[in-house]
């Protein structure tokens, strides 16, 4: 069932009354799925109320936030540098991130997944490369292509870290490591 809402009560989901009752509820031991259904607010609007206040989130708890993030506007899913761009995306039938890569001379695509089974750990598996300078390309064949960030914090001590964390030091530390992948698959 969807409801139809004017902007003004748009507004005032933002409302400090809203700010207190979920911190409220936060601070008696619900979770940001039992605060969505009492309220009636969604979950990703939970957690934007829930973001600045000190919370912390290990390897675990991370994992479980991760889909109710990446499917919202608060998470960066598009990444450009230079001449290099990074697509990511939550799978609608998994519990993982994929990543569409390319640049000037190759495209590789796979999957990336921070905190995976609750560790404090990011495999990145690639299962599609290309060389498009000479056209050649290997797919499903990932297994031995597989690398870990150097980087996945075990803690955040809010959910804007976190954020902040997905939108600036894992694009970054995913185009490294897909760079040794690239050298490792090349074709050379």
């Amino acid at each position: 069932m969807k409801y139809i809402i004017t902007e003004s009560q748009y507004d005032n989901l933002f409302t400090d009354k809203n700010y207190r009752l979920v911190y409220k509820m936060w601070d008696q031991g619900m979770n940001t799925s039992d605060i969505a259904e009492i309220t009636g607010i969604r979950e990703s609007v939970v957690l934007y109320l829930l973001r600045e206040k000190k919370i912390h989130i290990d390897c675990e708890f991370a994992e479980t936030l991760l889909p109710t993030l990446y499917r919202t506007s608060m998470i960066n899913k598009d990444f450009r540098s230079g001449d290099e761009t990074l697509r990511l995306e939550w799978t609608i039938f998994g519990a993982f991130i994929t990543f569409n890569y390319e640049d000037p001379k190759y495209i590789l695509k796979g999957y990336a997944t921070p905190y995976w089974n609750g560790e404090c750990v990011t495999p990145v598996d690639s299962n599609y490369f290309e060389d498009k300078e000479t056209n050649q390309y290997e797919e499903d064949s990932w297994n031995d292509h597989t690398e870990t960030l150097d980087n996945t914090p075990d803690s955040f001590n809010s959910i804007q870290e976190f954020i902040d964390f997905l939108n600036y030091e894992y694009p970054k530390e995913l185009f490294r490591t897909i760079q040794k992948i690239i050298k490792k698959r090349s074709f050379n």
